[in-house]
């Protein structure tokens, strides 16, 4: 059985359960075999004390993106003993393998932005939820005005995504998902930069609403709005609209990570119960143009992982 990733069950929730599942996520015994497979010893530490330990220890052997996007992270070669290690534990972790939400209705399915691949597979995944009967009121797609870089300049013409930036494979993905859509209801505003700046598409079909939103940065003249940033956006934004229960729908991968995060946002600061769950197989299935998600990947995401848990730990 995988650790429980964090979830948050609303204003009748209690700390101290929230605190055990990050605790037994940390303690995983999976952890210490990804660290000795790198050289280390996780030392005898428990809770806060041992992610700081693994936040350090990841930071030094499994951070190939030193800042930069995803899919321009180094390509790391790895020892075949250790990608074999890495795969077989990514479900005992939460990498994998979580796809299935707990209740029949939501008053909110959100999906992260993100590569543009995912643009196109998590609205893939949502409407195969609403066809197998689960109930939803809103689904929000929540990224930023981040242009393409790398292959996906490639990748969108291949695609049929027209534009050249998340926001336009986010609408792309929801059109290919639920479309023809029509012209949608546009609410925006225009700062300084792309990084000030924030847009809302949205469309009423039947009794479910769909909207596409750009978020601003909570620094824009430093970086692009990064997850949290996006979850606040929505969360104040769309304040009169939001009422008890959240669904975020991610890459299985991004799963710890995101989901940490969300719980940390959406559930301890706006007291909205939040769950994660990751995009199918089906899905997530391009053909060849499909995301190859490698060892390489997985350590990149379980770092993020450990910082998400870190940071949710402090909260409690």
């Amino acid at each position: 059985m995988s650790p429980a990733v964090p979830s948050w069950q609303g204003p009748t929730d209690d700390l101290e359960r929230l605190r055990a599942v990050v605790d037994r996520w940390a303690a995983a015994t999976a952890l210490d075999e990804l660290v000795a497979a790198f050289g280390g010893v996780v030392p005898s530490l428990t809770g806060s004390e041992r992610l700081r330990w693994l936040d350090s220890f990841s930071a030094a052997h499994w951070d190939f993106r030193r800042g930069r996007e995803r899919n321009l992270a180094d390509a790391v070669a790895l020892e075949p003993a250790q990608e074999r290690l890495v795969l077989a534990l990514a479900p005992e972790l939460g990498l994998a393998d979580i796809h299935q939400p707990s209740r029949a209705r939501y008053e909110s399915v959100l999906m992260t932005g993100g590569m543009i691949r995912a643009g196109i597979v998590k609205p893939r995944f949502v409407a195969e939820l609403l066809d197998a009967g689960l109930d939803i009121g809103t689904v929000t797609f929540l990224g930023g005005f981040r242009d393409f870089a790398g292959d996906e300049i490639e990748l969108a013409r291949a695609l049929g995504v027209r534009g050249d930036n998340e926001f336009d494979a986010m609408v792309a993905g929801m059109e290919l998902a639920f479309g023809p859509l029509g012209e949608p209801e546009v609410e925006e505003f225009l700062g300084e930069s792309s990084n000030a700046s924030w847009c809302e598409y949205s469309w009423q079909t039947g009794s479910t609403r769909l909207s596409v939103i750009a978020a601003p940065s909570s620094a824009p003249k430093v970086r692009r709005a990064n997850t949290a940033d996006t979850y606040r956006f929505w969360a104040e934004h769309r304040r009169a609209n939001v009422d008890s229960s959240v669904l975020l729908v991610t890459t299985p991968i991004y799963v710890p990570y995101q989901g940490a995060g969300a719980v940390e946002i959406l559930g301890l600061d706006y007291g909205l119960a939040v769950e994660t769950v990751g995009v199918s197989a089906t899905a997530s299935d391009l053909g060849e143009y499909s995301q190859p998600f490698l060892p390489r990947h997985h350590l990149q995401e379980l770092r993020a992982a450990i910082g998400a848990m870190l940071s949710l730990r402090a909260r409690l």
